[in-house]
């Protein structure tokens, strides 16, 4: 199945936070939030189905401190949650005005 995604933020090798949009072949754009928690010692954490105030969907995922952070993982980790492969980075909407 194909997917698409966008990111509001720049990332680089290592970020400290992410945030954009995807959206999952014949679906709504939905948003993902990553972030790193303050503890190295933390599992990743995954809220998928939450609804934000907009009604728009999304999911948020917490880190380990230690864990790298850019956009390879970002899709590795949406491909786990949603079992999609084929990813397509595009120009899509603004998640903060989604929300």
């Amino acid at each position: 199945m194909k997917a698409e995604i966008t990111f509001d933020i720049v990332m680089d090798d290592d970020s400290s936070f992410a945030e954009g949009c995807y959206r999952l072949e014949g679906g709504s754009w939905e948003v993902f939030i990553f972030w790193k928690s303050n503890d190295a010692h933390s599992e990743k954490m995954v809220k998928k189905d939450l609804v934000w105030d907009s009604n728009v969907r999304g999911i948020n995922v917490i880190l380990p401190a230690d864990t790298k952070l850019n956009k390879a993982l970002v899709i590795e980790t949406l491909s786990e949650v949603f079992g999609e492969t084929q990813w397509s980075e595009v120009r899509g909407p603004d998640s903060m005005q989604l929300r």
